[in-house]
């Protein structure tokens, strides 16, 4: 008999798929009776958006017809059979998406382990990983209303899954389209390129000290060869050149970046500059004045009724405090590239002039890759803490954000101290998963030295 899939931790992965599966087809069957019975609708209106530009495209006119579409034009045309078929297509589409991404997931998680990471926790931690996204609320929903956030989610573990397999070509092209179908992968290109150098960065380490050994060893009146300190210089100059240069990093570079430019090419061609403003150049000048998680959205609210914030100032702000971490991160954090992906994408968020609901996902995605060894990390219960201090202050920001909403109270400045507060739980989250990573990565590197004076004994 064929052995069955099962999760990590003896957890059949089908139950999970199966029951993920039921939850969103329940929610489907809701949303459906919802909409059409109250005033408050259940789907998303993006994905009336999506739809509409499917039609607009169907009828061989520019999605960009509709106002407000502002993704590839790919996505409109995944979504035709919305016309075709049934408009439900979408959401199915997305739901499966989210199954797919848990398969990925569980398969990442199991190389992970293999590999040594998370060796130290329960292997329930890495089902537990997958239930996380399959039930998590904000993957469910997202989903089920209509937002296709999962298919970039899919790309980007498919990639990972590639390189885990050693398939540089198809986990160049997946990052590739990722970037162009959501912009925001761009930002692992720098841990990436790191990543491929990181095995040459070694090699140029070990022969450094080569060289420092050789040239130590001198004569007695203490003279050192020239040959000896030219090899000192050489391996110190080619180490500083390979900190982001190989060759699997180039290939894997030129390969994404290739197809990156030969979609934008073709999507120009066949709708001009209005596919690049709407689907790339809009989003790094948005701003959204009205009530979103980003302290940002004050500021631009005041100057949009005509006050005297410093938008300008505060803009520059956030933007220089993201590239900054992101660099930060991106550079120190590249030889663990899932932890890298989710550190990185929470920064994104967290300091994004825009922050709205869907955007969690983007992190939740690389999180039940990381939940295993954050379960065994020396600062669990800090970690704990500040989970708990987001989830409140997002429960907090959620109130006040009901009231400006739905009881057109004027709560602006309750909103935007609200957002202050998640702001400040999203920096305590982040410097807790960092000091928990640095914590794993010291434990792995004392057993790496222990392991390697066993072998020399």
């Amino acid at each position: 008999m064929a052995p069955r899939s099962t999760a990590a931790g003896g957890t059949p992965l089908a139950r999970l798929l199966w029951a993920g599966a039921a939850v969103r087809t329940l929610l489907l069957g809701w949303g459906a009776w919802q909409d059409a019975h109250l005033a408050v609708k259940f789907t998303d209106i993006d994905y009336e958006v999506y739809t509409d530009a499917a039609a607009f495209m169907a009828a061989g006119r520019s999605p960009y017809t509709r106002s407000t579409y502002r993704y590839t034009p790919l996505l409109a045309a995944a979504l035709l059979p919305n016309v075709a078929l049934h408009k439900a297509w979408g959401k199915l589409l997305f739901c499966f998406a989210d199954l797919a991404a848990a398969w990925m997931l569980t398969r990442l998680l199991a190389a992970r382990r293999r590999q040594g990471g998370s060796s130290t926790a329960p292997a329930v931690w890495q089902t537990a990983g997958v239930a996380l996204w399959l039930f998590s609320p904000f993957t469910v929903a997202i989903s089920t209303r209509g937002n296709g956030e999962a298919l970039v989610t899919c790309l980007l573990l498919g990639m990972l899954l590639a390189l885990q397999a050693g398939r540089l070509t198809l986990a160049a092209l997946l990052f590739g389209l990722a970037v162009h179908w959501r912009l925001y992968p761009i930002i692992f290109a720098l841990p990436l390129l790191r990543h491929f150098a990181l095995p040459l960065l070694r090699h140029f380490a070990l022969q450094r000290r080569s060289a420092s050994a050789a040239a130590g060893r001198t004569p007695a009146n203490g003279s050192k060869s020239r040959a000896s300190i030219s090899r000192s210089h050489a391996a110190r100059l080619a180490g500083a050149a390979a900190q982001l240069l190989s060759l699997r990093g180039a290939a894997f570079g030129a390969l994404s970046g290739a197809l990156f430019l030969a979609l934008g090419a073709a999507c120009y061609r066949l709708y001009g500059w209005q596919f690049l403003h709407e689907t790339y150049l809009y989003h790094a000048s948005r701003t959204d004045p009205r009530h979103n998680f980003s302290p940002y959205f004050y500021p631009a609210y005041l100057a949009s009724t005509g006050g005297t914030a410093a938008t300008w100032d505060v803009g520059w702000a956030f933007s220089l405090a993201q590239a900054a971490l992101q660099l930060a991160v991106g550079w120190a954090c590249a030889a663990d590239l899932p932890f890298c992906f989710l550190l990185q994408t929470m920064v994104l968020v967290a300091f994004n002039k825009v922050c709205t609901a869907q955007y969690f996902v983007w992190y939740i995605s690389f999180l039940p890759l990381m939940l295993p060894d954050l379960a065994a990390a020396p600062n669990r219960r800090r970690l704990l803490g500040a989970a708990a201090a987001w989830g409140a202050a997002m429960a907090h920001w959620l109130l006040w954000a009901y009231l400006l909403e739905f009881q057109g109270a004027g709560v602006h400045l309750a909103v935007w101290c609200a957002s202050l507060a998640f702001l400040t739980a999203h920096v305590w989250l982040i410097c807790e998963l960092l000091a928990a990573w640095r914590a794993r990565q010291g434990g792995a590197g004392r057993r790496h030295a222990t392991g390697g004076q066993r072998k020399a004994a």
